[in-house]
């Protein structure tokens, strides 16, 4: 089993991650630029982070915290990506010079970045060998409460991932063997449409932006912004993604719609306890809006256009999304083209070509 990992994200899911990883037994290093030197400060003043809610409790004392990314990356053996979509591009050229044979990157949320980081890689030569996977959603939900303090509202339970291309996931899991519980997901576009995120997230914040506006940062989406009006946008587009899964030979895992129904039941439902104080968004040019759009929904409207599938909800929220945020996020976003796969190529060709 590996012993030693890098985790490259200052916020909140970097402090959860390293926390967990810490407290699982691992030597772990919290990189990040220098823009995060007060949260690094926090970390080194209190002796550690102190992890809260429902992944353990306690304060977790991490190896090392440090913006010197080619020393993180160079004693890794598993750099962990935790970081925003809109960071991807900077990650993987800040990590590439440093990398060498026998490392993997997993980054977390996927949201499609291994497409990111193997350009990158291609470009500055970085050791074929080196796996590259992305993790389906992220590892928790969690929000930094306190300096040096995260608290995760859900149990860190088994984790979907993918290699690209997809021939290599058994690999990337046996070489990380005992970090997580890993399952295999058949290629990264699978673990991209399977998430969550763009079919909860984007139309519920857009529902409540008055809400947003008035309350700011003590918004909570998961007790403000969940009413009917938020149920029935979200399972419009739940009904369009499972017309493109079935297009797609997949099949749905779980009800997005559901989830939210148990949200809103607290009574019935006290395991969402935690879940439901976790903070956010506090703004329309947030993540829930911002990366959901530019990620996942983009690359499902690509592949429904691709497959002549029809999704009017899911393009109509990412075009109110687009018109509110002044950006194109379907243009701009990761799309079918602007990932490398020209309009000639069938999706049967795309899918074969990265699994």
């Amino acid at each position: 089993m590996i012993r030693d990992i890098t985790v490259i994200g200052g916020g909140s899911t970097g402090h959860a991650a390293a926390a967990y990883l810490t407290g699982r037994g691992f030597d772990v290093v919290l990189c990040d630029h220098e823009g995060f030197k007060k949260e690094f400060d926090d970390i080194e003043e209190a002796g550690g982070i102190l992890l809260r809610g429902l992944a353990g409790r306690g304060v977790r004392k991490i190896s090392k915290v440090t913006h010197d990314f080619g020393e993180a990356v160079g004693r890794a053996r598993l750099i962990l990506v935790c970081v925003p979509a809109a960071r991807h591009q900077e990650i993987a050229e800040r990590i590439a010079p440093y990398m060498r044979e026998g490392q993997s990157v997993l980054i977390l949320p996927g949201n499609l970045g291994s497409f990111i980081f193997r350009d990158v890689f291609r470009k500055i030569k970085v050791p074929e060998d080196v796996i590259i996977a992305e993790m389906e959603g992220n590892l928790c939900p969690c929000r930094l409460t306190a300096p040096a303090e995260v608290t995760v509202g859900l149990p860190i339970r088994a984790k979907k991932v993918a290699a690209l291309p997809g021939s290599r996931t058994a690999e990337f899991i046996e070489q990380n063997e005992g970090v997580l519980d890993f399952i295999a997901n058949k290629n990264v576009l699978e673990g991209a449409l399977l998430s969550d995120n763009y079919v909860l997230h984007i139309g519920t914040t857009l529902l409540a932006s008055s809400t947003i506006d008035e309350m700011g940062d003590a918004f909570i989406l998961f007790q403000h912004g969940l009413n009917d009006a938020s149920i029935h946008c979200t399972e419009a587009i739940r009904q369009e993604r499972i017309r493109l899964l079935d297009g797609l030979g997949m099949k749905e895992r779980d009800s997005a719609t559901e989830f939210f129904e148990e949200l809103r039941d607290w009574r019935n439902h006290p395991e969402y306890s935690v879940f439901r104080t976790l903070k956010g968004p506090d703004r329309l040019k947030h993540r829930y809006v911002e990366e959901d759009a530019a990620a996942c929904a983009s690359m499902a409207l690509s592949c429904a256009k691709r497959l002549g599938i029809e999704m009017p909800v899911l393009r109509a929220v990412v075009t109110l999304a687009s018109a509110v945020n002044q950006t194109d996020y379907y243009e701009t976003g990761r799309t079918l083209e602007n990932v490398g796969f020209g309009t000639e190529m069938t999706m049967e060709e795309i899918v074969s070509q990265i699994s």
